[in-house]
């Protein structure tokens, strides 16, 4: 491994461990709206583009775009079957929605997806119907603040626990080309960190919650491959990834104060 390739995951489990850390504890202190908001943020996303522009081209980061929002579709099918599973059986829940991940993308990747607006098209009907089915369909409410207590070592547990799986996620990302890279860099490493600790510390109504407001928030990160996809080229990499950050997040906290303040 070359030492960019090596300053790429240690970013990664830097920013991703503290990111679902951030996450967990503000659910804590504030409810499952807020954390969710934060989980469903670009992380691995953000941290896999750049560095494929960065290591590669922009050109190359730009492909790996094209994937993305049907990715996104397949991470909100993931929530769906856990949130619909959990409440009998945690592992249960857990193993078939990496089952379903793992199945649909390597058939997209089979498939060799190509399609920018079929991929956009198919990601907004996959989450209007996966948030209908967990809001009207399992009746998923938020939840309050939790009660668990946020020591520094519960804290720098979650923190290496995420971390670790993001840097899963990024390396497996490096073994392919551009259709590979797009699709590890929707890996729901972000997910599964805060739904491992939140179901964990406070059960399955909580995690399931706080899924509820994560697939909604996700739809952050597509438009941030959207960006990423429009900027790269003409900006150039730092100067397109600061815009697309900038609007990605100025989205994600329009999304929560004009609507997710307003569902159960």
């Amino acid at each position: 491994m070359n030492d960019i390739f090596i300053l790429k995951l240690v970013l990664s489990f830097l920013i991703g461990g503290l990111w679902v850390s951030t996450a967990t504890h503000l659910a804590d202190k504030h409810g499952t709206k807020v954390g969710g908001i934060i989980t469903g943020l670009p992380s691995t996303a953000l941290i896999s583009l750049f560095f494929i522009g960065w290591t590669q081209t922009p050109v190359v980061a730009v492909n790996a775009t094209t994937i993305i929002p049907a990715i996104g579709s397949v991470n909100a099918l993931f929530l769906l079957v856990y949130v619909s599973l959990v409440r009998t059986n945690f592992f249960l829940a857990l193993g078939c929605s990496f089952l379903a991940w793992s199945g649909l993308s390597l058939f997209l990747i089979r498939m060799n997806f190509h399609d920018f607006l079929l991929s956009i098209a198919i990601y907004v009907v996959v989450v209007f119907l996966s948030f209908f089915l967990i809001e009207k369909g399992i009746k998923v409410k938020s939840e309050r603040p939790g009660s668990a207590k946020n020591t520094l070592r519960t804290l720098i547990f979650r923190g290496l626990f995420s971390g670790t799986i993001i840097v899963l996620a990024v390396f497996m990302g490096k073994i392919g080309g551009p259709l590979l890279g797009g699709m590890f860099a929707m890996f729901p490493a972000m997910f599964t960190g805060t739904l491992l600790i939140t179901y964990f510390s406070h059960g399955s109504l909580f995690s399931s919650a706080m899924m509820k407001v994560a697939l909604l928030s996700a739809s952050s990160v597509v438009l941030y491959a959207i960006l990423v996809r429009f900027t790269y080229i003409p900006f150039g990499l730092f100067l397109g990834t600061l815009v697309s950050i900038l609007l990605s997040f100025s989205y994600a906290f329009i999304i929560h104060a004009v609507l997710v303040k307003r569902i159960s």
